[in-house]
């Protein structure tokens, strides 16, 4: 009886284990390989997170077009009430408003999600989809996120369950939309 207790109790801890959802760190020089969609065309893209302090800038890259970046202030990404409506961006660095954020949601919106499971961002109230019926998957893992929908249902965001770096990992109903498919 004794073993068969130890073998259940062996199994509940690996299925437990195996069950887990990673969380991808995101450092600088962190490369995310990408799907855009703009107005039903697809582009691949590529992201490079080239600095996590202020100004945190996020890369991007897409083959013939160009390439550039986006620099947030400390206050957008403490602060930030809105995402930057992006669909074809300017080449070379471009510098976000205080209140704009590329890529991610802001510490204070993701402090708010954390704990009432809701939102605003560019005017709109989000909240946690229940039940969640997505799976995120990135480099061939589950990643824990935050799967969030807009009251009108227009929108949706799939957010890493990062307070670091709250980054949106997939995204519907965006001027640009963007899947993740693997981070390096």
């Amino acid at each position: 009886m004794k073993k068969i207790i130890a073998v259940c109790f062996c199994l509940a801890i690996f299925v437990g284990a195996k069950a887990q959802k990673s969380i991808p760190e995101i450092k600088a020089g962190t490369v995310m390989s990408a799907s855009a969609f703009v107005q039903g065309q697809e582009f691949p893209l590529v992201l490079t997170v080239k600095s996590i302090t202020a100004p945190v800038s996020i890369g991007w890259s897409v083959d013939g077009y160009g390439d550039g970046a986006f620099e947030m202030s400390e206050k957008a990404v403490e602060s930030g009430t809105q995402l930057a409506a992006v669909t074809q961006p300017a080449l070379g660095v471009t510098k976000l408003g205080d209140t704009e954020t590329f890529g991610i949601i802001s510490k204070a919106a993701f402090k708010m999600l954390s704990e009432t499971k809701a939102f605003t961002y560019g005017g709109q109230k989000f909240k946690v989809k229940s039940p969640d019926t997505g799976v995120v998957k990135i480099s061939g893992k589950e990643i824990d996120v935050f799967h969030v929908v807009s009251e009108d249902g227009k929108q949706e965001l799939w957010i890493m369950n990062s307070a670091a770096f709250p980054f949106i990992v997939q995204s519907v109903g965006q001027a640009t939309d963007i899947t993740i498919t693997e981070i390096k």
